[in-house]
């Protein structure tokens, strides 16, 4: 198996598969590779250390032998496209290709790169975070996936994916419409992550102030009535349900884009809430909270990406 990026989601997902005796290749940077040949990768989770060895890091696809039975796409969300054509030459016709970005359209990139065989949708819920090189904290739950063919010419052996997953500790549901289960993460994420980005204060906060509660079920009404003029099957208790998973958070939670955001590195601003404006826009449905929100944090995004850069 290879998980391609080495961020905190990536080296969860190859910390539990490593741990229930997969083989798995990490597709990393240099400082990444470096860590792994000096000890196992380090998972921390309800405050116990978990040494996996055995879990392999390179820095370039050249490095991995044969194609993997499954490839999980694990960098940022405008990442992917530089991901897909990394991958493309090591994968086999069988194998699945799981991506695990916040948003709509990486699966959809995917599939325009790779070709629709192998690509899954998929919704991932976890709170991991890396805290070195080779070493991830899982905050909360382990992780639960909500997974679904991204286009009906789907042919790869999916059974034996869920089965590894489910193995190394991962809910895994079969989703019956993956474009609404896409769009239900993003009504939550860029919702609560882009309230969390104005106010600056994590989810005990925004949910237990009234005002900035409000304010996150009026951003998901927005994302309800864009999924809506799209034709996506999102229904107002749809809004309800995300509510209660946003309420249900620890006290201490934030988005990635949030933390990202808040340490002046690039985010997921433009495939969250800049993607609910766009598509906003396209359909011409109104998205004032989505708009504040995208307008009063593009500067310092741009800024972060050109510090990048």
């Amino acid at each position: 198996m290879t998980v391609f990026g080495a961020g905190g989601i990536g080296l969860y997902f190859a910390a539990v598969l490593g741990a229930a005796g997969h083989e798995v290749t990490v597709v990393g940077r240099e400082s990444t590779v470096a860590a792994a040949g000096r000890a196992p990768l380090v998972l921390t989770r309800g405050g116990e250390r978990l040494e996996v060895p055995g879990v392999a890091a390179v820095s370039a696809v050249s490095e991995i032998a044969e194609p993997p039975d499954l490839a999980v796409v694990s960098v940022k969300a405008w990442q992917v496209r530089e991901a897909a054509a990394a991958l493309a030459p090591v994968l086999g016709p069988r194998t699945v290709v799981l991506p695990l970005q916040n948003g709509v359209e990486a699966s959809g990139e995917l599939v325009e790169a790779l070709g629709p065989g192998g690509v899954l949708g998929a919704s991932c819920v976890v709170i991991a975070q890396r805290t070195e090189p080779w070493a991830v904290t899982c905050l909360g739950p382990d992780a639960t996936l909500e997974i679904g063919p991204a286009t009906a010419d789907f042919d790869a052996a999916l059974d034996p994916v869920v089965a590894a997953l489910t193995e190394a500790g991962v809910g895994i549901t079969r989703s019956e419409d993956i474009s609404a289960t896409l769009w239900r993460k993003l009504m939550l994420i860029s919702s609560y992550g882009g309230v969390g980005a104005l106010s600056r204060q994590p989810v005990g906060v925004t949910a237990s102030c009234p005002q900035t509660r409000e304010l996150v079920r009026a951003a998901m009404i927005e994302v309800l009535r864009v999924a809506r003029a799209r034709d996506v099957r999102l229904a107002e208790a749809d809004v309800d349900r995300m509510m209660k998973v946003f309420e249900g958070f620890s006290p201490d939670t934030t988005s990635s884009m949030q933390r990202d955001l808040l340490a002046g590195r690039p985010s997921e601003l433009e495939y969250q809430n800049g993607a609910v404006v766009r598509f906003g826009r396209e359909t011409g449905v109104p998205t004032p909270i989505h708009e504040t929100v995208y307008a009063s944090q593009l500067p310092g995004e741009l800024a972060a990406r050109r510090e990048s850069a």
